[in-house]
């Protein structure tokens, strides 16, 4: 029976995607050990150390077709050994006493490790071709509202005007940089385990070293001569990393579902055709994906402090803290998937509303452009009086809900300082944008020939 989002088979897929958990699946979990016992028997055989033809026969069962998955499930419920059952059912399954020679020299966190790396490659491929994607639809947005004006925020209330380009700008630049990092992560973590029980290479002989190379080779992972049984920093990096990227893609979400509030309305996350977003409120259309991405990274954040808190070990091993990562990093990886996912899916059909950013902008009517007039009036009284005057006035403004311009014009001591001309670009904030248009261009240029 289904317990977690991840089996639901009525309601799939929602805090998971099919890609990720087919990559997680108890079967593939398995069939990745096989490919280690494939591959070790493969590199052993190669080099004399067991028969060539047990090598040949090993690699030929080495998969979950080919094994008695009812004696294996047997098997785990008399056995406290995450392998030893399904190296059984492989023993068996080999013919003329092949099944000797499985699992010859190794031990079992090295299959573990090794079948963890090679999930973790493929996490790392597919969340690196989606942040290339996302990449990409930021940059088109920035471009295309390279100059659309809105109100910045900060501290929550209006601040100045910038463009929605230059905010996506800086989306598409806090996403290449994770980019880079998962690149990085490609170059370090992708490294197999084959060192033996207590990382000497004592049972594979003088050969060790490089059956352990080639293994590796054949399963398309690099090699480290050293042992990582205790050193889980390249595992907890990543755990890091992903807890980074997640957080940033929270970041995005959050401000497309603030943006989307009735009271503001300048963006809006795309909805399903004819699909209901709330069970009793037909006008509404809730903003679920982006609630989705800021509640799965709540859970990342807190499972890769459960992965850094897992590399102090004891000794040469120690499961207590290997077992808290192995349950952690499927975690990990499917729900910052899943967010990359979400976030792909929300900003492909992302809403944007220029006119609405453009009449939020005037809400305040020119208040929003005070900083224009300050440095205008510090120059003639010093910056700081003009300060305090400001304040004064646009405060008397607000509560008298006129212009800016026109309790300047109406000030004793600033009335005859400006001409009402002088005054003409408080009608127009939306042209005090400094030089966001060309930092959207900047932007999109170092990013375009970095990809």
């Amino acid at each position: 029976m289904p317990v977690h989002p991840f089996d639901y088979q009525i309601n799939p897929h929602v805090f998971s995607t099919p890609e990720l958990e087919a990559l997680f699946d108890e079967r593939a979990v398995l069939q990745r050990w096989l490919d280690f016992e494939a591959a070790l028997a493969e590199a052993q055989g190669r080099r004399g150390l067991i028969p060539a033809a047990a090598a040949a026969e090993i690699k030929s069962k080495a998969k979950l077709e080919r094994l008695d998955l009812d004696s294996v499930r047997q098997g785990y419920s008399k056995s406290r050994n995450s392998v030893v059952p399904l190296l059984g059912g492989l023993r068996r399954a080999c013919a003329d006493g092949a099944g000797e020679y499985v699992h010859y020299g190794a031990t079992t966190q090295d299959v573990l490790d090794t079948g963890q790396v090679l999930a973790l490659k493929e996490t790392l491929a597919i969340i690196l071709r989606d942040l290339l994607r996302l990449e990409e639809v930021c940059l088109d947005l920035a471009v295309k509202h390279r100059a659309t004006p809105m109100a910045a925020r900060t501290h929550g209330q209006q601040a100045l005007p910038t463009t929605f380009g230059l905010k996506v700008a800086v989306w598409a630049a806090e996403i290449q940089r994770h980019i880079q990092r998962l690149r990085h992560l490609q170059d370090t973590v992708c490294c197999g385990q084959l060192s033996g029980a207590v990382g000497t290479y004592a049972a594979l002989g003088e050969q060790g070293i490089e059956v352990a190379k080639e293994t590796m080779e054949l399963l398309g992972l690099r090699h480290d001569p050293l042992s990582w049984h205790t050193a889980r920093d390249r595992v907890a990096e990543l755990a890091s990393d992903f807890a980074l990227l997640s957080m940033t893609l929270a970041k995005i979400a959050n401000e497309i579902y603030q943006l989307q509030k009735t009271e503001l309305d300048e963006l809006r996350e795309p909805s399903l055709s004819g699909a209901a977003a709330s069970s009793t409120m037909p006008h509404k259309q809730n903003p679920v994906l982006c609630q989705r991405i800021a509640a799965l990274s709540k859970h990342v954040r807190a499972l890769s402090g459960t992965v850094i808190e897992s590399m102090a070990h004891e000794h040469e091993r120690d499961p207590r803290c290997l077992w808290a990562e192995w349950l952690a990093m499927p975690q990990i990886c499917i729900y910052t998937g899943a967010s990359a996912s979400a976030l792909l899916q929300i900003l492909n059909g992302l809403i944007v509303r220029p006119e609405q950013m453009l009449a939020n902008l005037h809400r305040q009517k020119d208040l929003i452009a005070t900083e224009w007039l300050l440095f205008r009036l510090g120059k003639i009284v010093g910056k700081n009086k003009a300060m305090d005057k400001l304040h004064t006035l646009a405060a008397a403004a607000a509560e008298q809900q006129i212009s800016l311009k026109k309790a300047v014009l109406a000030d004793n001591e600033l009335g005859g300082v400006f001409h009402e001309e002088e005054l003409a670009p408080l009608d127009s904030p939306e042209q005090y944008v400094g030089s966001a248009v060309d930092l959207v261009d900047r932007t999109v240029e170092t990013i375009s020939r970095r990809r």
